[in-house]
Parts: structure tokens; sequence; C-alpha cells
């Protein structure tokens, strides 16, 4: 505890707290080889060893607690602690993310408080090692509070999508600042910005088609995907999914490849950027080159070809908003059916010879306009004037798309990029002299090298409709935690994936409530686990069994084989799951639900008939670890039903504890004629 010395002696005076900074003494912590900082209890990083306390509060909402607020001497990095008046058991939760701020939800303060612990949140942009210093810091600010000075107090941090990056960092270059980590929805080396590539690739082949997708992947389809496609969809599907978009996520494929979860946006705003910022040559080898899909002879690099959008324009007009930037032009032409996104236009000299600059837009071939995207370079579009040339093309949307083709990764591992491997086990298409994704996940954690190397107990947790943390990819940690612990694996480690969960930390969308669940409860769930299995040594309920093949995580459908924790549910009809029938004739559903073995009880079925995401609670029994309940409804329209029953599960079976009831779906296809 030498490395927070003096921290009681200011905490007992607020006013000089607020106006003096808590300066760390102590021997320096050390690079490691690989370059990242290695953070101990008692080491002192120099970025993060002067701290100023703003305030501390006592607060009655949403549990009464203390509050200490502080930031960083010399840094935009803040923090908050929150320490619960009552039930505290020696233990603190710590979730992380490079964009979050330092206020912490209302969830996560009630549910460390429910869990026995207190809360530490970190404003995002310091890596593991600000996260790290305000971990010790905590302690000795616990230990003043609770009047418990020689307590062992035990932090669990836990992090979803870049927040697993963070947590990456800190489960492989600390000692003895977490005991336990959990990495949510995985992110790895080859994820960023190739995951996003296969999703631009299926966005431009496949949305024509979408539709016969969406119909082949929902429950109780009749045929495969493949088989309704065309040749250019077949090949883009097969592609994207062997490289690990799952393929029943295809089902929303508005989520995978339109703007419901922002994709367009963040294609634009930061992957396109990200590749002209590392790789700018490519974008002009994609379209001359041997080897890539603009020049590749094939049905694939027709279509491609075919997509190509691009012609020569002079402004007419602009448009200002506020502050006099321009918003618009007026084009002195549109060619008709722009693509709905993609477009980026470069602003020419005078003489037409050289570029001065791009922006992006919308085109609108009736009005002969461009409305301007948001975020654009000011300098770039001060340019725009009456009678500034402009060329107009979408030459970078689909150069970007393949991008994940000359990114095949060179560590050993990555399984599914064999699908882009010849033979003799070479890449089939030209390498380009960076790897992005090694560099983003080696800044986004704050200098992680993934080599499995885990310094406390680990448990990943991933979902298996994620189509931006692909499933597999997690696979391919845990073969690197079990090379780096050999004997010790098993006793440091466990891998969970969640049925029929997506991406996202946040709530889940009313319209997608039919297909998808929340997973913060089974995080929850992990994390007490976490505590128990470090605080007591009893080992947390196995990690999900699974196969992967083609790029696709596969499951067993009862829940004795599949293991984990998740409840799983089959909803039927008579014994099938796609049934026809009359309008106003009346359905008996049944759904069969299991438990794991030991991981809880069941705790509710609700039912939502319609597919729509609107539930209606169902009667259940007594507490049991299988159930098998029924109910029945009429359908008076004419339609495609896909009718789902929710359930949920808990460790203790409590239908009063609001977290850690770890949710599944049953789902169906019911057709009224």
């Amino acid at each position: 505890m030498r490395y927070w010395i003096g921290v009681i002696a200011v905490f007992a005076n607020l006013a000089e707290s607020l106006t003096s900074p808590i300066i760390v003494k102590g021997p320096s912590c050390q690079e490691t080889n690989d370059g990242a900082v290695l953070v101990t209890a008692d080491c002192v990083d120099s970025t993060f060893n002067t701290v100023i306390i703003d305030a501390q509060k006592d607060i009655s909402t949403p549990i009464p607690h203390r509050r200490i607020s502080g930031h960083f001497n010399g840094s935009k990095i803040d923090f908050n602690i929150y320490l619960p008046e009552s039930e505290w058991k020696g233990r603190f939760f710590q979730l992380v993310y490079p964009l979050q701020n330092s206020t912490a939800e209302d969830a996560e303060i009630v549910f460390g408080a429910e869990s026995g612990g207190y809360t530490n949140r970190v404003a995002g942009g310091g890596g593991y090692r600000a996260d790290a210093a305000v971990a010790k810091l905590s302690r000795t600010i616990a230990m003043n509070y609770y009047e418990k000075p020689k307590s062992n107090i035990y932090g669990y941090i836990y992090g979803a999508s870049g927040g697993s990056f963070v947590t990456a960092g800190a489960i492989e270059n600390t000692l003895n600042v977490w005991q336990g980590g959990i990495p949510i929805v995985q992110a790895v080396p080859i994820s960023d910005p190739n995951n996003f590539c296969l999703r631009a690739l299926a966005g431009l082949t496949l949305g024509s088609q979408k539709d016969a997708i969406v119909n082949s992947v929902r429950p109780g389809t009749d045929t495969s995907p493949f088989v309704r496609l065309d040749a250019v969809g077949r090949e883009a599907l097969r592609e994207v999914t062997e490289l690990g978009i799952p393929l029943d996520a295809f089902e929303d494929f508005e989520g995978i490849a339109g703007n419901r979860t922002d994709f367009l946006q963040t294609f634009r705003t930061m992957v396109i950027p990200t590749i002209e910022s590392f790789d700018p040559s490519y974008f002009d080898d994609f379209w001359t080159k041997k080897g890539y899909l603009g020049t590749e002879k094939s049905k694939l690099g027709d279509f491609f070809r075919k997509s190509l959008y691009e012609y020569n324009a002079t402004i007419e007009a602009v448009k200002v908003g506020d502050g006099g930037v321009p918003v618009a032009i007026k084009l002195n032409g549109v060619p008709p059916t722009p693509p709905e996104f993609g477009i980026q236009l470069i602003v020419k000299s005078k003489d037409g010879k050289s570029s001065l600059g791009t922006f992006t837009a919308q085109l609108d071939s009736r009005l002969k306009t461009a409305v301007i995207d948001l975020e654009q370079n000011s300098t770039v579009l001060a340019l725009l004037t009456q009678g500034t040339q402009v060329n107009v093309n979408n030459r970078a949307w689909l150069a970007a798309a393949t991008y994940h083709r000359h990114q095949v990764p060179t560590r050993d591992g990555f399984y599914a990029y064999n699908y882009l491997r010849d033979t003799d086990g070479q890449p089939k298409y030209p390498q380009r002299e960076v790897l992005i994704g090694d560099t983003i996940s080696f800044g986004a954690s704050g200098g992680c090298s993934f080599n499995g190397n885990i310094t406390t107990k680990v448990i990943v947790m991933d979902a298996l409709q994620d189509f931006d943390a692909l499933p597999w990819q997690a696979t391919w940690y845990r073969a690197q935690v079990q090379k780096a612990l050999g004997p010790r694996f098993n006793d440091n480690y466990r891998l969970h994936y969640v049925a029929n969960a997506d991406h996202f930390i946040d709530p889940v969308p009313q319209d997608q409530l039919t297909r998808i669940v929340a997973y913060s409860p089974a995080y929850q769930q992990h994390l007490r686990d976490l505590s128990v299995w470090v605080e007591k040594g009893q080992q947390p309920p196995d990690g999900t069994s699974f196969t992967v093949n083609n790029g696709q995580v596969k499951v067993p459908a009862s829940a004795a084989q599949r293991k984990s924790i998740q409840p799983v549910v089959d909803l039927r009809v008579n014994g099938k799951e796609r049934v026809t029938t009359k309008a106003g004739r009346r359905l008996s559903f049944s759904a069969y639900i299991e438990v794991p073995p030991k991981t809880g009880f069941v705790t509710s079925v609700e039912w939502d008939f319609d597919g729509t995401g609107k539930f209606i609670k169902g009667s259940l029994g007594t507490l049991q670890t299988v159930v098998d309940v029924k109910a029945s409804h009429t359908y008076w329209k004419e339609g495609t039903y896909y009718p789902s029953v929710r359930v949920t599960s808990h460790r203790d079976g409590s239908t009063k504890d609001k977290f850690a009831q770890v949710a599944n779906l049953g789902r169906m296809r019911v057709i009224v004629n």
C-alpha cells in the first residue's frame, strides 16, 4: 500500500484535497520488450503520478454512496469512484472503454453495490494505464472510507468492443492491480478495419438481394440463402461468412450493412480515412494493378467496375449554413441513379490537373445538388465557389470494401483467413506493406501484444450474432492463452458465447427485441462468478462447447451439451418450427426450456406471438431447471409471423434480483393463409 502513501492524510482535510495534488512516490513502472508499460501494485507510472481530487460528495441516488471525483494533473482524463454506504465485501468493479466519460451509469453503481463492490469509472484515452492508476488509488480511498486499513481488496475490470482492447491490455500488462478481467465481444488485432470491410462488401453486393437473404436465414427456413442468390451474391456471401460474419445475423441486414447501426457513417468517417492515412496508395492500386478486384477478370470484378460512378462537374451555386460554412452545392449536372452512399468529391485546381482536397456528400439527381456530409474539412469546403471543378466518384468506398483481402494476418492461428490463401498457404492477393489492425489494436489497448500471457483470471464473453467482433476471433485469443499458460489454462481462463445476442452493450432497440437479447445480465453473472473464482477458489461454470466450420461458430442444441450459463429454449407448434395455418385457427405453442447444470433456475417466460418485440408475461410454476410451458394464440390476419418466447434464468432462482437474469429466445415461423 505504499503506492498511495499520504492519500489518507489528504482526505482528512477536504479543503486541502481540492487544492493540493497527490504526488505518487515509488519505483518507476518498467517497459516490457513489446513496448508496453508493466504496471504493478507498487510501481509509479510517471504519466499518471499526480492526482487532484476535485470533489467528494455523499449522494442518495441511485443508492446512498460517496462519490470521489478527480483528475490526473496535466491531462484531460478524469475519474469517479463510487463507494456504497453498506454491503461492501472487499471488491470493486471497473468498466472500461476508450471513448467513455467518467460518469458511471446508475446500473453500474447499483450492480457493483449489490455484488459487494464499489465502482470505478475513468474517462477513456489513457488505455489500461490510467485505469490502473485509479484502481490503485481507489484501494487506499476505500480502506479509509470503510475504516478497514488492512483489507485485501479485489478488483475486476471488464469492457466491451473497444473496451475489450483496454481489458486485454490490463490482463496482460499489469500485476496485482486487478485480479480478474472480462473482455466482452472481444476484438483482436485483425478486427479493425477488416470486419468493417466485410460488412461493406456485403452491403455493396447483396443489397439488391437482401430480402431473399433475410427470408432464408429467419427461423423455419426451408432453403439456403446461397441457393437464392446470383453468382456475385453467392461469392460475396461465401467470402464474408467464411471470414466470420454470422450467417444468421443477416436477418438484420440493415444492422450489418445499413444505417440502423450507423455503419454507413462509420465507414465514411472512420474506415476510409484510416486506410487513406496508413496506406494512401491503396486506392489507386485497387483500380490499376493486377491482383485487385478493380482489375480482376471475374463476375465480381465486373460487378465492381459496373458499380463505379464517376464524372466531372462544375459548381453552379453554394449554399452556406451557420458560420458561412457550405452545407450544399448545386452542380451543372448529376447523372441518374447515383449511389445512395459512398460518394466522394475531389476539388480540382483551376486547370483541372491537380487535386486540392476531398469531401463527401449525398447526391440528388433531380435537384442537381450535393448535400455535404457533416464533419468535413473546413479548409477544403472554403474552396467551394461558383465555377469550381469537382470530380465526383465512389472509388474509395468500392476499394475499401475489399481491403481485408490485402490484410491477411501474418501471425499464426487466424485460421478463417485460410480462405484467402492458396493451396500452398500463400495469400491469393497482393499484400500491403502495413497491417493496420496491429497498429490499431496496440494503440486502443494501450500496448497489448495479445500474446495470451494473462496475469489475472479471465472470462471472455462473446455473442453469436455479433457482426462487429466476429465470434470465431475469440477462439484465436483462447488459443493464445492456452499456448502461453499451458497446464495452468483451465485454472485461469473461460470462453462463453451468448446465443441470440449481438455486439452492442446498449439496451436492445424495440424492433430487435424479438430476435436479440441483452447480454448485460450474462456478463453480470460472469463478474459474480469471477469474484468467487478469485476470492474463494471455486471454479466457475465451464465455458461454452462449440465447433467452428467455415468461419461459423456453432453450439449444441441441448443445455447440458452446450454448457455455459445461458438457458436454452426450443419453441414449436406440434413439434415443428414452421407451420402453415388458417386465419382464425387457434395454435398451441410449446416451449421446452433447459438451464445448464448447476447454473440456476428458470425465472421468467414471456411471449411475443406477432414478432414485434412486445412481450407479454407467461405463467411459470415452481423453480425448476427444466420447464415445458405452453401457450395458445390465434392469428386473425394473413401473413408470415415470427413468434418468439423469451426466457430468463438466475443462479439462485431469484425473481427480485434485477441483475444477472440471463436471457435467451426461442423462435419459429407461422404462415397464416
